[in-house]
C-alpha cells in the first residue's frame, strides 16, 4: 500500500496519524466514510475546515473522495491534533430538499431534472443513470435528493450510489465482478480470517402467493325467493361488473348503490358489500336470479421438497395485488424459493490487497471447507497502521437474493407496468422575491421673492371704563375679565393697591 491523503488538492500525508486512519465503503446508497486525525506542529500553520474536499489514493487509484463534515481539535504541548470526519459526495445530495411532482416520466428523465434543477452548482453528473422504466405519478414533498433516489430505487428494486468523481449510478443490480476471487491456492487473503455462517431465520420452502383478482370465464347465478318483506339479497361473489337481475325470469333494471337513485332503478347493486337491494321488496314466492362474471382471487403455492426434507416446513405467505395472472404468481413463488429455500450464508475475511469495493461479486471456492459460492460484498473497511501498512475487512452476503431482485424487475419491465408514488401528496413551494428598487428625487429651486403688505392699526382709548371714581374689585384667584367694563381684577400681592 502507498496511501496518499490530499485536502483541497494539497497533499497532507505527512500530517496523518495513521493509527487513527480508516475508510468504510458501504454498499449502494449508504454513504462511504473516512475518518482520521492529523498532527500540526508549531510553525506549520495549517487548519482543516468544514466542507474541505478530502481525496485518498492508494498509489494512483482513488479509494475515497468526499467532504469534511466535522473537525474536532485538542492540543498536547506544541502539537495541535485535528480529528476529521468525512463523508462522500452523498453529502451534497442530502442537503437539498425537493418539492416536485412528475407524471408519465421515466426514471432517467426524473433524475436528469433533479440534477439539472437542484444540483447545478455541485458538479454532480448522471452519466451512469440507466433506467427507462416509466412512473405514472411520483411526488416528492420536501425530500432530500438522496431520499428521492432511494424511493425511485424501491419502486423498481434498483440500486444507486454516487462515485468519487461525483457521478450518480442508478442500475438494476450489483453484477460488477471483484478484481480477484478466493480459491484453495489463493494468497490474496488472510487465511485464518475467513468465516462463513449459515442463517436459518429467513428460510422459506413453502411459499403461498396471493395476487390480485381475475374475472371468471363463466357466469355464476345466485337464486333467492322473495317473501314480500326482504329487500336485500346476497350475491355471495364479487362481480367484475354490474350483474343481471331477473324476477320470475323477467330482467329488471339494476343501478349502483350510492351512485344511482332509487327513483331510476328497480334495484341497486353493491360491489363491496356483495348484495342487490330492491327498491320495492319482491312479493312472496317470486324467483330472484342474480347472475354475473365473478372475481377470482389469484392464489399459488409452490414447495421445495428437498428443502422441506432437510429442514422441515418453513411456510411463507406474500400478498401482492399487482400480480394479475396465476402464472405470474407461480413464478413469483418460485423466485422466492430460489432465494430462500436454503439457509442464507454470510461471512467475511481480511486482506492486505486494495481493489475490493462494496457491490462487487466475489467467488469463494474452497474445497477444504466445502465452500463453492458467489457472494456480494456488502462493506469494505480499511484500517491503517502506517502509511504503507494496512488491512481491509470485507463483509459478505449470499448472492442468491439477487435472483429474487432480478425477477421482480422482470415483472415490471416485461408487463410494461407503471407505478405511482405519493400520488395524492399536496406540494407547496414558497419563494422569497428580492427586487432592486430605484428612487429618484427631484428638487426644484424657486426664485427668492419679497412680499409686502400694508397694515393699518387703530387705537381706541376709553376713560373710566368702570365708571367715574369706581375702583377695580380684586379677587384672589386667577381671573380673566369678561370685558373692559368688568371691574374684577386678579389681585397681585406685590403690586396691587388696596386703597
Amino acid at each position: 500500500m502507498n496511501i496518499i491523503v490530499k485536502i483541497e488538492g494539497e497533499e497532507k500525508t505527512n500530517l496523518v496519524d495513521w493509527e487513527s486512519f480508516g475508510i468504510e465503503d458501504n454498499i449502494n446508497e449508504q454513504p462511504n466514510l473516512c475518518n482520521f486525525t492529523i498532527k500540526v506542529f508549531e510553525g506549520q500553520n495549517y487548519k482543516p475546515e468544514i466542507s474541505d474536499i478530502v481525496e485518498v489514493f492508494d498509489g494512483a487509484e482513488k479509494i475515497f473522495a468526499g467532504k469534511i463534515i466535522r473537525v474536532g481539535n485538542y492540543a498536547e504541548g506544541d502539537v495541535i491534533y485535528y480529528e476529521i470526519e468525512t463523508k462522500d459526495y452523498t453529502l451534497d445530495l442530502d442537503r437539498i430538499l425537493v418539492i416536485e411532482r412528475f407524471e408519465n416520466k421515466t426514471v432517467n428523465e426524473i433524475i436528469e431534472f433533479l440534477v439539472t434543477n437542484y444540483l447545478a452548482s455541485t458538479g454532480i453528473t448522471y452519466n451512469n443513470v440507466n433506467c427507462n422504466l416509466e412512473v405514472t405519478v411520483v411526488a416528492f414533498n420536501n425530500l432530500s435528493v438522496s431520499k428521492c433516489l432511494t424511493e425511485l430505487c424501491e419502486l423498481f428494486n434498483y440500486s444507486w450510489y454516487i462515485d468519487y468523481e461525483r457521478d450518480i449510478h442508478f442500475f438494476a443490480k450489483n453484477d460488477e465482478p471483484a478484481p480477484f476471487n478466493i480459491a484453495d491456492s489463493s494468497d490474496n487473503y488472510i487465511r485464518d480470517s475467513l468465516s462463513i455462517e449459515n442463517d436459518l431465520s429467513q428460510l422459506r420452502n413453502v411459499v403461498i402467493i396471493e395476487g390480485g383478482e381475475i374475472t371468471s370465464d363463466n357466469e355464476r347465478t345466485k337464486p333467492h325467493t322473495g317473501d314480500g318483506n326482504q329487500k336485500s339479497f346476497a350475491t355471495d361473489y364479487k362481480f367484475s361488473k354490474k350483474p343481471t337481475v331477473k324476477v320470475n325470469s323477467i330482467e329488471v333494471s339494476v343501478g349502483t348503490e350510492f351512485l344511482n337513485s332509487d327513483d331510476d332503478y328497480d334495484c341497486l347493486w353493491s360491489y363491496n358489500e356483495k348484495y342487490v337491494r330492491f327498491v320495492v321488496p319482491p312479493v312472496s314466492g317470486d324467483l330472484i336470479e342474480i347472475s354475473g362474471y365473478y372475481l377470482i382471487p389469484i392464489m399459488a403455492q409452490v414447495e421445495d421438497n428437498a428443502s422441506i426434507s432437510r429442514y422441515g416446513r418453513f411456510e411463507f405467505k406474500k400478498i401482492d395485488k399487482s400480480i394479475k395472472t396465476t402464472n405470474e404468481a407461480k413464478q413469483y413463488g418460485e423466485a422466492q424459493l430460489s432465494a430462500y429455500a436454503n439457509t442464507i450464508r454470510e461471512g467475511g475475511f481480511r486482506t492486505y490487497l486494495s481493489g475490493l469495493s462494496s457491490g462487487q461479486t466475489i467467488s469463494i471456492n474452497l474445497s477444504t471447507r466445502s465452500i463453492n459460492e458467489n457472494f456480494l460484498i456488502m462493506r469494505v473497511s480499511l484500517k491503517m497502521f502506517t502509511a504503507t501498512e494496512g488491512e481491509w475487512t470485507v463483509e459478505l452476503a449470499t448472492l442468491k437474493t439477487l435472483g429474487m431482485i432480478s425477477f421482480l424487475q422482470s415483472l415490471l419491465v416485461g408487463e410494461n407496468k407503471k407505478v405511482t408514488l405519493n400520488e395524492n401528496a399536496v406540494l407547496k413551494k414558497y419563494y422569497l422575491d428580492y427586487q432592486d428598487v430605484q428612487v429618484d428625487e427631484e428638487i426644484g429651486v424657486v426664485e427668492e421673492m419679497e412680499d409686502y403688505k400694508t397694515i393699518e392699526v387703530a387705537e381706541s382709548i376709553e376713560k373710566d371704563p368702570f365708571g367715574a371714581g369706581v375702583r377695580p374689585t380684586f379677587v384672589l384667584a386667577p381671573y380673566i375679565p369678561v370685558g373692559h367694563a368688568d371691574p374684577e381684577r386678579e389681585f397681585c400681592l406685590d403690586t396691587s393697591e388696596l386703597s
